[in-house]
């Protein structure tokens, strides 16, 4: 081999090491390119989902607040819904499970009017929930439908957060006495 092809063949190679290097350094930049433009496209997207909801939440719960002109109530204004805490700070100054407990008298429903009647005046927005047991028999507590954690049902006998479950026991997944009756819940009605 004369010095030429010697001159010849390491320019080859000396070139096809610039373009492999060129080669993969492009395809390195374009990889990270998109790769940087998809995460911040996903971060921007998420942000402005989350704030947009938020703000469309806010202004939609405020809405509801507003009295519509049919809207009537006994006092002229709309109980609204609690959040979490306000319903648990309105549940421990209510005093309806202080009273008791005496059959044909006073039972669960009485317990359950006279703690939605006593939201309704503290403008908090409460339901009558009645269950029904097999037989016949059944059960009354109340409902808020939080803000914040949703539909918290009370057992308003104990104040007490409870579980109301179709197919299972409501005294066994509450941990309660058991009723002296079949209490399995069928079904359940919630009144506002």
């Amino acid at each position: 081999m004369d010095n030429s092809q010697k001159i010849a063949t390491a320019l080859s190679i000396f070139l096809a090491i610039i373009m492999l290097c060129g080669g993969s350094g492009f395809l390195g930049y374009i990889y990270r390119s998109q790769t940087g433009y998809e995460a911040s496209y996903q971060q921007g997207y998420n942000q402005g989902k989350d704030t947009g909801y938020d703000d469309g939440y806010k202004s939609g719960y405020e809405a509801g607040l507003k009295i519509s002109p049919e809207q009537k109530t006994s006092s002229d204004y709309a109980p609204k819904n609690p959040t979490y805490q306000e319903m648990k700070a309105f549940m421990a100054q209510d005093a309806t499970n202080l009273n008791e407990y005496e059959p044909d008298k006073y039972v669960c429903t009485d317990f359950a009017a006279a703690v939605n009647n006593n939201a309704d005046a503290k403008g908090i927005r409460c339901a009558i929930v009645d269950i029904f047991y097999p037989e016949g028999y059944g059960h009354t507590i109340v409902a808020f439908d939080t803000t914040d954690k949703g539909l918290i049902f009370i057992e308003p006998q104990f104040d007490q957060e409870i579980k109301l479950v179709v197919g299972q026991s409501y005294s066994q997944t509450n941990n309660f006495t058991p009723s002296p009756r079949a209490d399995t819940v069928d079904r359940f009605l919630v009144i506002w």
